[in-house]
């Protein structure tokens, strides 16, 4: 098989990359990252680049400690469920480079314009945030046909567009298997397109197959064959995450990625080819070795509270990182709501069927039985900005007495910030989403405050007849606690508890909120599982105990990974 001239090495890949110009990354989280290619880049030492993607996580923590940058824009920066990235917060607390926050949907406008070799384009005002007033990233924008207000940004282009992708052909037409996140949109709106592929085959399989998107020849700058070129991040159907590996890195400074490649490999590429039914069936089998007994605990309280938001008529979204968001969804679906469409913007796997809560296999199981894959992009024009999604719980680190949500920085008693991931889209779902679901797994006076310091998200048009005015669909705005549940009153604009959890007193609530406390005059008990429904929970549903990821911190959470990973690794030697 002959190759075009696009292919060459790693090296001249990574020669593309000059002093001063930007740069975005592919893949999203822990998913072909175009890892082999940004190790390459900083060989050369790169200075005073723009970093510019949805999500900056591992990629960014890697440029960040090469001091290769001078600008930085994004959405959000976190490891996931490793918790914050501190690089990102180091030189976010320093104002050492300077940070532009976006909000999700913003981002993809401006990538599109930048597609589209258009000026600008317009889309739904992010009402209640402060985003637009603190980093300027667009402006109100008053419709001349309907008055109605909206946002409008400029275009956004990209000089280095860096992407791991699964295949390619022989003349360079290169295919992106499953869920491609925003991978064709910035490619799009990119000057050059590096790619990276761990295969390359002749055309006539890759017509033949047709396992995923295809970006076409004439748009790729330069391709090299680089197997495992996503590790420790993964490149299904290749191999799955290496979470043992990102774990040890994770606790060092600076960032090491790679150490234990040879050790997991072979689990790495066998446990990418488990299939669902083998997974449930094994779990099935386990059930006695793996019941927990007792009451149930905070977080299957708040996880089966949650499910009960939903049912078949649901339309749920999965954000980015929220195991107990999708431990409430997968118990709905098994428990009462089988019909309920459940999205993943992480990735884009649309109505996922039910699956036991995994670390390692979730994007593996997810793409086979899932009805369709798509981009993040999709996910906001097809049903984000029509209202169509229903549901979409969220992780929030700071909430004030009006709904107001803040996960973007704090500002300290001395002065000083202390930065949060970002908001990610929520600044645009607290809005678009017909429901604006958060939850805060540790309920104290540091979560909860009288005003929050930074407005990331907040639902400044509550009422149904302001919602409908502004072309939002109506719903309610609720934060999920491990002591309560609020509501947002659409008569007064506050939070009221409308739902105590069992062995929690008005006192607990009233000790551990930062604002007076109001109560609906409907305010009840949290209703609990019943034996059935915790049983399924904790056997069928969450039986690694994922949820609990959220509930813990420190050593107590890193044993508690061990365990996941260590089960997980037993679960792939015994099927």
């Amino acid at each position: 098989m002959k190759l075009s001239n696009k292919f060459t090495t790693l090296k001249n890949l990574s020669n593309y990359i000059k002093n001063g110009t930007s740069i975005g990354i592919g893949g999203h989280h822990f998913a072909r990252l175009p890892i082999a290619l940004i190790n390459q880049v900083l060989r050369n030492n790169p200075k005073n680049l723009e970093y510019i993607s949805w999500a900056g996580g591992l990629a960014l923590e890697l440029f960040i400690q090469k001091k290769s940058l001078k600008k930085i824009q994004l959405c959000f920066s976190s490891l996931d469920i490793f918790g914050l990235a501190p690089s990102f917060r180091k030189i976010c607390e320093e104002k050492s480079i300077p940070v532009v926050d976006w909000t999700a949907l913003g981002l993809i406008k401006a990538l599109r314009a930048g597609q589209q070799n258009i000026d600008s384009e317009i889309f739904q005002y992010p009402w209640g945030s402060d985003l637009p007033t603190k980093t300027n990233f667009c402006e109100k924008f008053l419709d001349p046909n309907t008055n109605k207000i909206f946002a409008i940004v400029p275009s956004l282009k990209i000089d280095n567009f860096l992407l791991h992708a699964t295949r390619a052909d022989e003349d360079g037409n290169v295919e992106v298997q499953g869920p491609r996140a925003l991978d064709t949109l910035m490619a799009g709106a990119s000057k050059n397109i590096l790619v990276t592929v761990d295969k390359i085959v002749s055309r006539k399989i890759l017509i033949a197959e047709q396992k995923g998107s295809l970006i076409s020849k004439n748009f790729i700058t330069a391709i090299s064959k680089c197997s495992f070129g996503a590790y420790p991040t993964s490149s299904v159907p290749f191999y799955i995450t290496d979470y043992e590996d990102l774990s040890e890195a994770f606790m060092k400074s600076p960032i090491i990625i790679g150490k234990k490649f040879n050790k997991n490999k072979a689990f790495i590429q066998k446990a990418n080819k488990i299939k669902s039914k083998e997974f449930i069936k094994y779990f099935k089998k386990s059930r006695n070795r793996i019941l927990i007994e007792g009451p149930p605990t905070s977080d299957e309280i708040m996880a089966y509270a949650l499910s009960k938001e939903y049912n078949n008529e649901s339309l749920c979204s999965s954000g980015a990182v929220s195991p107990l968001a999708n431990v409430s969804y997968f118990f709905a679906k098994k428990n009462h709501a089988p019909k309920l469409i459940l999205t993943t913007m992480t990735y884009g796997h649309y109505d996922v069927e039910f699956r036991p809560m995994t670390l390692s296999f979730g994007e593996v199981l997810d793409r086979q039985n899932c009805i369709n894959f798509w981009g993040g992009d999709d996910s906001y024009s097809i049903y984000y900005q029509n209202g169509a999604i229903t549901h979409e719980v969220i992780g929030a680190a700071q909430i004030d007495k009006f709904g107001d949500v803040n996960n973007i920085e704090i500002i300290k008693k001395s002065g000083g910030l202390l930065r949060l991931p970002g908001q990610g889209g929520m600044a645009d779902v607290s809005n678009l989403h017909q429901n604006f679901i958060c939850y805060v797994t540790r309920h104290s006076k540091l979560s909860f405050v009288e005003k929050v310091d930074y407005v990331s998200a907040g639902r400044a048009l509550f009422k149904d007849k302001e919602r409908i005015k502004a072309g939002f669909k109506p719903g309610k705005v609720k934060i999920f606690t491990n002591l309560c549940i609020f509501e947002k009153s659409k008569k007064t604009g506050f939070l009221e508890v409308i739902s105590i959890h069992k062995d929690v007193t008005k006192k607990d609530i009233e000790d551990n909120t930062g604002f007076k406390v109001l109560y609906s005059k409907q305010c009840k008990i949290t209703p609990l599982p019943s034996k059935r429904e915790l049983k399924m929970l904790r056997e069928e549903v969450d039986p690694l105990n994922i949820r609990k990821l959220e509930f813990v911190s420190g050593k107590e959470r890193m044993e508690l990974f061990k365990e996941i990973l260590k089960n997980e690794k037993k679960l792939i030697k015994n099927i």
